[in-house]
């Protein structure tokens, strides 16, 4: 009983690692508008759905990190005019994420 237990428990997390890695998860769009206006914008309206906390890696990328949400966080990083969803789009975040575009 113990094997089938550990292997059924072993599908499951491999299933489980697989579809956090579903390339459908992420989502990539394109702005002209600056790091700074972005950065402003997103914080302003993903801030009603969790905590948003910026991590600025160099002069020309922020990336966003939406925090305390059911889902676990959602990543975004910010590299004008590139603006990439990293991580799988939180519930409702879509419509968000296009209007700061």
């Amino acid at each position: 009983m113990w094997p089938s237990l550990v292997a059924a428990l072993l599908v499951a997390g491999a299933t489980a690692a697989s579809g956090a890695k579903d390339p459908g998860a992420a989502a990539t769009y394109h702005s002209t508008k600056s790091l700074a206006a972005l950065q402003r914008c997103l914080t302003e309206k993903l801030a009603n759905i969790g905590e948003v906390v910026a991590v600025r890696s160099d002069k020309d990328t922020t990336t966003l990190v939406l925090r305390n949400i059911p889902d676990g966080p959602m990543t975004i990083d910010l590299a004008p005019p590139s603006v990439t969803v990293t991580s799988k789009l939180a519930f409702s975040t879509r419509h968000l994420i296009e209007a700061c575009l």
